[in-house]
């Protein structure tokens, strides 16, 4: 069935998507704004994050209870999530609760208020955030990994913080970067499923958004930094029975030439159950449960990462082997079938996520926000079923960033950790 994605650019400082799902009887709505963790000054580390919690907790109409009400009446769901280079508020409810729903999102992000009480009690909330954190080897690891490939670029740091700066935001300072982010004029709004997008377009100008943003352009644009030289970067975890490891590596930007070969490298390397790194070291040979590559892309930047945990007595068995993978993909270099699945398996992935008003709603909300354009969901089929083995082959012989190699658990160092970089070549 066909969906129909309009677009408004009427609103000051603010554009509106929409994406009409005929068959659905919800509706998802996301406020994004163009800035995350990424933009944040050097006293507002974790700013982002932990902004995105008090904002919930009152607004200058309505008390946080009073807005949990108003959406567990509706039946929905009100949420956030921050990132590296934005933040979406967002909401969820039954189509014909989606006037009072807009009502409660916008009032949350245009008028949230940063209340001294409120940010005492939510800090608590954050630094048990920092503490799980801290308890998952694998999210450590993989944290570790992304500080070292990026090094000191304001995209290295940890999106939630850390604990001393956590500890050292206020109100003041939260307020004062609220405003600063929304003044940026960079807000999407984004909404899919039983959409009417000419009333919502009128909501919006007519709601509190539009006066807390100000179109000025270019206030929070991050300052890329230098790269980091590939250590290996140890973290110990006496408490942990496994080691995880977290090897990482800077790949082309969101709108670099060669993205796409390196979506699909990434996906014959790790990505699916037929993948390199899944048959060798999960079926072949048994040495981890959990073993993948994933890719992230930021504007100026990507990340991709090798993630496996075992046994301390298979470190550097499993270390051995993830190099002997990654140094396979330049000595055998994949054909045209392996290509084929990884298509499928990446294809697949972005088909599969099209049943979901949420999923269609951040696809539209991120790619307004990040290309000020909202591009067919074929075209970008398309444009990775373009991708040939010479391609990744290609792509791969030529990409010379260093690894860089993070490593969380008991008993550390392993040796096998540094023999790992050294082959892949760190």
């Amino acid at each position: 069935m066909e969906t129909t994605i309009r677009v408004d650019r009427s609103i000051p400082g603010v554009r509106v998507v929409t994406e009409q799902l005929p068959w659905c009887h919800s509706a998802a709505v996301g406020i994004w704004v163009g800035a995350g963790s990424g933009v944040e000054g050097p006293d507002e580390h974790g700013a982002a994050h932990f902004l995105e919690h008090v904002l919930f907790k009152r607004t200058s109409t309505a008390s946080g209870r009073e807005l949990s009400e108003r959406i567990d009446l509706l039946g929905g769901d009100l949420n956030a999530f921050t990132g590296r280079e934005h933040t979406c508020y967002h909401v969820h409810v039954p189509a014909d609760g989606l006037a009072d729903a807009v009502a409660v999102l916008t009032d949350v992000v245009a008028n949230g208020v940063c209340h001294p009480e409120d940010v005492d009690v939510e800090r608590d909330v954050v630094l048990d955030e920092l503490a799980g954190r801290a308890d998952d080897p694998e999210e450590l690891a993989c944290e570790l990994a992304t500080t070292a490939a990026l090094g000191d670029d304001p995209l290295a740091r940890p999106v939630i913080g850390t604990e001393e700066s956590v500890e050292a935001l206020d109100a003041a300072t939260l307020s004062a970067f609220h405003r600063r982010i929304l003044r940026a004029g960079d807000v999407v709004v984004a909404a899919a499923g039983r959409i009417d997008h000419d009333a919502l377009v009128r909501w919006i100008a007519r709601g509190p958004l539009p006066a807390a943003v100000v179109s000025s352009g270019g206030e929070h644009e991050p300052k890329a930094g230098r790269w980091a030289r590939s250590p290996v970067v140890v973290g110990r975890d006496e408490d942990c029975e496994q080691v995880m490891l977290s090897l990482s590596r800077r790949t082309p930007a969101r709108d670099h030439r060669d993205r796409a070969a390196a979506q699909v490298a990434t996906a014959v390397l790790g990505g699916g159950l037929s993948s390199r790194l899944f048959q060798r070291i999960r079926e072949e040979l048994g040495l981890a449960y959990s073993v993948y590559a994933s890719m992230d892309q930021f504007r100026h930047t990507g990340l991709m990462s090798v993630v496996a945990g075992c046994p301390t007595t298979r470190v550097d068995e499993l270390c051995a082997e993830i190099a002997g993978v990654v140094e396979g993909m330049s000595s055998t270099p994949p054909d045209a079938a392996e290509v084929q699945r990884a298509l499928g398996h990446l294809t697949g992935s972005i088909r599969l996520g099209l049943d979901d008003p949420l999923s269609r709603m951040t696809r539209i909300g991120r790619h307004l926000l990040d290309r000020d354009m909202v591009i067919p969901v074929g075209d970008s089929v398309a444009r990775l079923r373009r991708v040939t083995h010479q391609d990744v082959a290609a792509y791969w012989q030529q990409e010379s960033a260093p690894w860089c190699l993070a490593a969380v658990g008991p008993g550390m160092p392993h040796s096998g950790a540094a023999g790992l970089i050294a082959r892949v070549g760190g």
